[in-house]
């Protein structure tokens, strides 16, 4: 890479990730993902809309019935937060729609947990190849291989680079943290 004429030159900082049990690597600080990690990721999970699968179970129930798809849409994320964390309380009508449309919003947890757990492995992905030398031909099915726990924290490592995780805070804690990522 070019060296750019920095007026102020970038810390050089790195970070160990792991431990003695499931190894140690050590990473690169940028404070960001790089744009070509960005890039990667991107291209990766593109055709993981986690919008567009919320979205259309949404049309089906607000059709079926006969509300305003945005309303459908505040139901079933309501559903999958009430689903991954047990809070939440529904009327008589809402506790009809989660039984008429109980196999939709079962599929849409499993296939939201399932979308997590592929950009984690992304995530990691684009970190481990572009951030550790010699590691450029480093895959997807690569990362797969790798131990939960290595795994779990490169990505929260992932996280800090990114700015989404909390100095205290590593997972989502209230029902409007979830439903806002589940939006998105």
């Amino acid at each position: 890479m070019a060296k750019l004429p920095f007026k102020t030159e970038p810390k050089e900082e790195t970070r160990e990730v792991g431990n003695e049990d499931i190894g140690v690597l050590e990473f690169p600080v940028h404070n960001d993902l790089t744009v070509r990690e960005q890039a990667f990721i991107n291209d990766k999970l593109a055709s993981n809309s986690t919008f567009l699968e919320i979205a259309r179970i949404a049309n089906k129930v607000a059709k079926d019935a006969k509300i305003q798809p945005v309303a459908a849409h505040r139901f079933i994320t309501k559903c999958v937060t009430f689903q991954m964390l047990g809070k939440g309380e529904f009327d008589t009508k809402e506790d009809n729609l989660r039984i008429k449309f109980a196999r939709e919003i079962e599929g849409l947890g499993a296939y939201l947990l399932k979308t997590q757990w592929e950009r984690q492995l992304v995530t990691v992905t684009a970190l481990i190849r572009y951030r550790l030398e010699g590691m450029e031909d480093f895959e997807v099915d690569d990362a797969r291989e790798m131990s939960q726990q290595l795994l779990t924290e490169i990505y929260a490592f992932a996280l800090m680079e990114t700015g989404a995780a909390m100095a205290d805070e590593d997972v989502l804690e209230s029902e409007e943290d979830i439903a806002e990522n589940l939006g998105k």
